[in-house]
């Protein structure tokens, strides 16, 4: 058919045949060449080359890169890396016999033990019977009962431990409804996409900081703690889909859920929760290691999370003596005055950084450190999420004003575009045909079409076949057994 025929042609059946055929062509050649970009992806992923260039991780890269939803980068992520140890489904993805909707539905669930049961399923089943298989597969595989294994510990506990690299790890276990509530209150700090309620930016509660000096000091956010839940159900699917980055951005949200109880349920009627980090001017000069200050306990902060807790935070002055006797006390305010934080946000409405758009529990940075006497004006200051505030302050990432324009730069020297220039031309069409002459593939309208009769997909019977599979395979190997 060619390109020019529109809606007001008149077209027999045959040619509308050939259309439908061609869109099955063509669907199945974008399969081939999904599954080429995952392949790189992949490859890309694993030499970590987005390190350095200032994003969180590979998803975020990837979005920012080829202009996709972050939720599609990260399933395209992840699918690659599953991939890695599913031969026989790469394959298949590689040919065009299955396409990227039922591989990214296998790769959820299957391993290189069982991948063969889902790909027979697979070319005898549509997309949407292998996303129900999948997710039915999953849920009953959880609650199965494997010979050998020890039931799940039942009693609920919360448990702090101090880690040798000096973080601290929270570990907790709930019932399933507990956890539910505490996972949900998490997804909403989290979620980014709502549209703000007002004009007025949401900021953490800071604590205090102190400085034993007659020089203002700067108090700021919690660093983040690295917390675990477990609600004595699976692992969580999300933190293995998406890794660390995701991990990060979970242990913010339950950070930001604790300061938010404790700004509105205080201790007392007078005062609220404070983090008090004792710094000064001369400090928060040093550097660009060492410490940056202390907390109430003597805990040492080392110098990029004081100098980063500065930027936005409330700050007393306090004047000492000689013999480090208190001399006076001021009162607490504003490293960033409400009005100008208000400013801010209407400028900017989310983190600036190219490629993240998180719009809560955003920090105000100042691009010239206040701790070298930046100002604190509007055209000093930059919105952007605690994950970027960290890079920006252990210099993995810079901030720059070229011209009257905020201008971010990853570790290499590179500027990051707010949106990167396509690659592609009007050749798009004959590189992926000359792609596939290449590759020696031989694609038609039949490649994905699916050995289904019609019938609906008996999933008891199914699961059943599957599960024995799997059993079958815990015997051969001697895992799992019983007497």
């Amino acid at each position: 058919m060619s390109d020019a025929a529109t809606l007001h042609d008149s077209l027999n059946q045959e040619q509308l045949q050939a259309i439908g055929d061609e869109i099955a062509t063509f669907a199945a050649r974008i399969d081939v060449a999904e599954h080429a970009l995952i392949t790189r992806l992949r490859v890309f992923d694993a030499h970590e080359a987005w390190g350095g260039t200032g994003f969180l991780s590979c998803a975020h890269w990837l979005s920012w890169r080829i202009g996709i939803g972050l939720k599609a980068a990260r399933e395209k992520v992840r699918v690659a890396r599953a991939l890695g140890t599913l031969t026989a489904v790469d394959a298949l993805f590689s040919r065009g016999e299955l396409s990227y909707s039922k591989v990214r539905a296998i790769t959820r669930v299957a391993t290189p033990e069982n991948e063969q049961e889902f790909i027979d399923a697979a070319v005898h089943a549509t997309a949407s019977q292998i996303e129900l298989l999948t997710r039915a597969y999953k849920r009953c595989r959880v609650q199965a009962e494997i010979p050998g294994e020890l039931p799940r510990d039942q009693r609920r506990f919360v448990r702090r431990a101090e880690t040798l690299g000096g973080m601290v790890r929270i570990e907790m276990q709930l019932t399933p409804e507990e956890a539910a509530v505490v996972w949900e209150a998490m997804q909403s700090a989290m979620s980014t996409g709502e549209a703000e309620a007002s004009a007025e930016v949401s900021v953490a509660p800071s604590p205090t900081l102190q400085a034993p000096s007659a020089q203002a000091s700067a108090e700021a956010s919690t660093e983040p703690t690295h917390a675990q839940a477990s609600a004595g159900m699976p692992a969580d699917p999300l933190a293995a889909t998406y890794g660390e980055e995701l991990q990060q951005q979970q242990a913010d949200a339950i950070v930001n859920i604790a300061r938010a109880y404790l700004q509105h349920s205080p201790r007392t009627l007078s005062s609220g929760y404070e983090l008090v980090v004792i710094t000064s001017e001369d400090q928060l000069e040093h550097g660009p290691g060492g410490v940056g200050g202390f907390l109430r306990d003597g805990t040492p902060v080392p110098l990029h999370v004081a100098r980063m807790l500065a930027c936005d935070s409330a700050r007393v002055d306090v004047v000492t003596g000689a013999d480090g006797e208190l001399l006076d006390v001021g009162r607490s305010t504003r490293s960033i005055p409400s009005a100008i934080t208000r400013a801010l946000w209407l400028r900017d409405g989310g983190c600036r950084v190219p490629g993240c758009g998180r719009k809560r529990h955003l920090h105000g940075h100042h691009i010239q450190a206040w701790a070298e006497g930046g100002p604190t004006r509007l055209a000093n200051l930059v919105l952007v999420c605690p994950g970027h505030h960290r890079m920006i302050h252990e210099g993995g990432l810079s901030v720059e004003v070229r011209a009257d324009k905020i201008m971010f730069i990853d570790q290499r020297g590179h500027t990051i575009l707010a949106a990167p220039p396509r690659v592609g031309s009007d050749q798009e069409l004959e590189a992926l045909e000359r792609f596939l002459r290449e590759a020696d593939l031989h694609i038609d309208a039949s490649t994905t079409t699916p050995k289904w009769d019609g019938r609906p997909m008996n999933l008891s019977d199914t699961l059943d076949w599957m599960f024995i599979a799997d059993r079958s395979r815990a015997v051969g190997t001697g895992v799992g057994t019983t007497n």
